[in-house]
C-alpha cells in the first residue's frame, strides 16, 4: 500500500499552517485518497519509500542533509510552502512542488521549469460549522490577525473584528462565524505577503456569506470574477471602505446581495473536500 506521510516540525506545531496543511490534510487524504496509508510525523523521524509531504514549518528548518537523506530513503518529496516562497532546496530536492493558489501555480511554473509543480487548493477548516444559518440582517465581521487588514476606528464601527493568532492553534474563533452575513477582508499589504491562498473567501463561501475585498487582490479575483459586486478599486482609502459598506448593507437580500452569494456558491462547490482530495491525489500520484 502507498505511504503518504506529512512531515511537520515541532516548534511550529500548533502554527495554522502546520494544523491545517498538516494534521487536517492528512485527515483529508486519510478519507479521500483510498489505497493510501496516510501517517503525520515530525522533521528528523526515519522515513522510507513514501510520499514526503513537507509543511510550511518543515520546510523552513529542513536542512539540505535532511532532504538528502529522506531521498536516499526512497522518497518522494512534496514541497508546501503555501504562502511563502519556496526555499532555495527546491529545484534540487522537490519531486513536486505543491501550490495552494492558482497565482502561485502560474509562478512556480515559471520559475521551476524543471520541477513539477501541483494545485493543491487550500481547504476551510472542517471544525467550521458551514451549515449556513439565515442571516435576517447585514452584520459583518473580519476574522484574523488585526496587522493583515485594513482597519480603523471608523471601520470597526460598521466590522467586529475577530482575533485569530495564526502562530498557535486558535479555534476560539469558529464558533462566532455563522452570526455574521458579511465577510472583511480589505488586505494591508506586507513585505512578507506572496502567494496568499484565498481562505479567507473559501471560509466565507461556506458559510454563506458575501466577501468584501480590493481588485488588486490577484487571487481573489481570480476566484470572484471581475463583476463580483463587493470589490473596491486599489489603492483603498478609509472613505472607500465605509462607503462600500453602507452599500453592502444597503444591498442586504437585494438582488446585488443574490448575485454575490451566487458567487460564493460557486466557490464552494469548488473547494469541498471531495475537490481538494482530488487535487492531492493528482499531486501524490
Amino acid at each position: 500500500m502507498p505511504r503518504l506521510v506529512f512531515l511537520y516540525a515541532e516548534p511550529f506545531r500548533g502554527a495554522g499552517s502546520t494544523v491545517m496543511r498538516g494534521f487536517q490534510l492528512a485527515d483529508l487524504a486519510r478519507e479521500q485518497l483510498s489505497g493510501h496509508s496516510v501517517h503525520v510525523r515530525t522533521l528528523g523521524s526515519t522515513v522510507r519509500n513514501s510520499t514526503v509531504f513537507l509543511t510550511k514549518g518543515a520546510l523552513k528548518l529542513a536542512t539540505p542533509v535532511q532532504l538528502d537523506e529522506l531521498v536516499r530513503r526512497g522518497n518522494r518529496l512534496l514541497f508546501d510552502p503555501v504562502d511563502e516562497l519556496p526555499p532555495g532546496t527546491t529545484a534540487r530536492f522537490a519531486d513536486v512542488l505543491v501550490a495552494s493558489s492558482l497565482t502561485a501555480f502560474e509562478e512556480y511554473g515559471r520559475a521551476f521549469p524543471g520541477t513539477r509543480v501541483a494545485l493543491v487548493n487550500h481547504h476551510v477548516d472542517p471544525r467550521l460549522d458551514t451549515t449556513q444559518p439565515t442571516h435576517d440582517a447585514f452584520r459583518a465581521g473580519y476574522f484574523g490577525e488585526s496587522v493583515n487588514a485594513v482597519l480603523t476606528p471608523r471601520i470597526e464601527e460598521t466590522v467586529d473584528v475577530i482575533p485569530i493568532d495564526t502562530s498557535r492553534e486558535d479555534a476560539g474563533w469558529l464558533g462566532r462565524v455563522g452570526d455574521y452575513s458579511f465577510h472583511y477582508a480589505v488586505r494591508l499589504h506586507r513585505e512578507l505577503d506572496h502567494y496568499k491562498p484565498f481562505l479567507k473567501g473559501f471560509t466565507a463561501a461556506h458559510c454563506g456569506a458575501p466577501v468584501l475585498i480590493q481588485r488588486d487582490q490577484q487571487e481573489a479575483v481570480r476566484w470572484l470574477g471581475g463583476d463580483y459586486p463587493y470589490l473596491i478599486d486599489a489603492p483603498v482609502s478609509e472613505q472607500q471602505i465605509l462607503d462600500a459598506l453602507t452599500e453592502a448593507e444597503s444591498d442586504f437580500g437585494g438582488p446585488r446581495w443574490q448575485r454575490a452569494l451566487a458567487t460564493m456558491a460557486g466557490i464552494r462547490a469548488r473547494t469541498t473536500p471531495q475537490r481538494i482530495g482530488e487535487e492531492l491525489a493528482a499531486a501524490v500520484l
